[in-house]
């Protein structure tokens, strides 16, 4: 059941009760999960402790993993926009707990942006709201996605004038650098990005090797900004069922990496597996 309000938020809204206890030393990393479209990354990313704090880029309609659950059990959902003029879905279960606050950062005419300028200011609000969502986890959804409106912030508003358009490429990787890899690192909770697999190859300790998407310099050393970096795919079982899967450990072509020994490779591609290895490591 969906529900409109008009009244206007703050961007926040205080979990009442999380899931899960605080994250230990272990648990506070930070995770980069990638794979093709259709893969089930945002369905995996929905499984990590809640409260969750979604700041989607993607289109409308892709945030449904992060709510489908809740629905289904009898929860609902409350739409309002916050004060920064950011469409807000406020996901609670049914007992009226908040479990999933999903952010809307897109674009209704990329000729005259502003989902950038709203994020910035968002990503400043948050530092002072984080204790509220430090025993949830906070997910960005995608990179993909994200840079396109930095890329048309600089096209049609910063930069609009230059007869050079590898400026704005050049600047919109500038502009995720900073965020995914110096003010996301800093942020001590469980943290979740969402990326597309890059059609370009790396060497990476020798071996050839795909990496996430993201632009320039980025596409090699984002992954480097990640404690878990988890390559998401989906093969058939013997009855023709799809098993979604993370690939944890660099190989066969993929890059990838884990700090936690005890997660097997491959996974399932659900936070439960990363619990269990959290758990043998402690």
């Amino acid at each position: 059941m969906v529900e409109s309000q008009s009244t206007q938020g703050n961007g926040s809204t205080a979990p009442a009760q999380p899931s899960v206890p605080a994250p230990t030393g272990y648990d506070a990393g930070h995770t980069l999960i990638y794979g093709d479209s259709g893969a089930g990354k945002s369905t995996a990313a929905a499984t990590y402790p809640t409260p969750q704090l979604v700041w989607m880029w993607d289109p409308h309609g892709k945030e449904m993993p992060y709510k489908k659950r809740w629905l289904a059990e009898g929860g609902r959902v409350h739409l309002q926009d916050d004060r920064f003029g950011t469409p807000v879905e406020y996901v609670l279960d049914a007992g009226g707990t908040l479990q999933c606050q999903i952010e809307h950062f897109i674009d209704t005419d990329p000729r005259k942006p502003a989902a950038c300028e709203r994020f910035l200011q968002r990503v400043d609000a948050f530092h002072g709201e984080m204790p509220d969502w430090q025993q949830g986890t906070l997910i960005l959804d995608s990179i993909t996605f994200y840079e396109i409106a930095a890329r048309k912030w600089s096209q049609y508003k910063l930069n609009p004038s230059t007869k050079e358009p590898r400026q704005w490429f050049a600047a919109s990787t500038d502009m995720l650098e900073e965020m995914l890899m110096i003010r996301f690192g800093s942020l001590a909770m469980r943290v979740v990005v969402v990326a597309h697999v890059d059609e370009d190859k790396d060497e990476v300790n020798g071996e050839i090797v795909r990496n996430p998407s993201a632009p320039g310099r980025l596409r090699k050393r984002n992954p480097a900004g990640y404690s878990e970096l988890y390559r998401q795919h989906v093969l058939r079982d013997s009855k023709g069922d799809r098993q979604y899967l993370w690939q944890t450990r660099a190989g066969g072509g993929w890059n990838c990496a884990t700090q936690l020994d005890a997660l097997p490779d491959p996974c399932r591609a659900t936070y439960d597996e990363v619990a269990k290895a959290i758990k043998a490591m402690l």
